[in-house]
């Protein structure tokens, strides 16, 4: 797999203010927050249209826990990618649909403190795609809040393959700016993600 395989699409760097942006969608239910959030990456996906030139998209969140989802409620990414299907729809006259094709099928420790290397090992293995998906003739494309490693996306990508489905690009609304020259450079390119990230906007 080479590095320009699944290319990442980020709208903005990774910041205090965008941290804070993520945090008031994904643990306060902020609905607002979300739409933003929706919005900023729906622009970034007109850019991602244009490169990959499908007539149909489908969003493949990536899983939180079971745990979290419940604490919170919804899950976050299923949200996110179901304002950001509707932002296009809506601008760009694509056909758009959420499908929960991952899962998790474990319980995975808190990756924060985690160098690069111990993030793809604790993630390895961790999601479950479903082996009825069907997405024949349409853009394949995952998405989540934050990239920081790239270990979380890359593993979806692993699990989608694994069921015979191959990604085109990656959506994020972040991209943690601040790792690109010695953990996201390296650990991207490991799983065969190009971050778009001549284009990231900052607050």
């Amino acid at each position: 797999m080479t590095l320009q395989e699944k290319p990442l699409y980020a709208a903005l760097h990774y910041n205090e203010i965008s941290s804070h942006l993520i945090l008031s969608a994904k643990e306060s239910n902020d609905r607002a927050a979300a739409r933003y959030l929706a919005s900023l990456i729906a622009m970034r996906f007109n850019r991602l249209h244009r490169e990959l030139g499908f007539t149909r998209y489908i969003l493949v969140p990536i899983p939180s826990s079971k745990k979290a989802d419940k604490r919170r409620g919804y899950s976050h990414t299923v949200l996110l990618g179901k304002l950001v299907a509707r932002e296009v729809q809506r601008n760009l006259a694509l056909s758009c649909r959420v499908e929960r094709w991952l899962s998790p099928n474990r319980s995975i420790a808190d990756q924060s403190a985690l160098s690069a290397r111990e993030r793809r090992s604790n993630i390895h293995g961790a999601f479950t795609a479903r082996p009825e998906m069907e997405g024949e003739g349409a853009g394949i494309i995952l998405i989540d809040d934050l990239v920081t490693t790239g270990s979380t996306m890359g593993e979806g990508i692993r699990a989608l393959k694994t069921a015979f489905c191959e990604p085109d690009a990656l959506l994020s609304a972040c991209l943690a700016g601040r790792f690109l020259t010695n953990k996201i450079g390296p650990s991207l390119q490991d799983v065969g993600i190009f971050a778009k990230k001549e284009e990231l906007w900052h607050f």
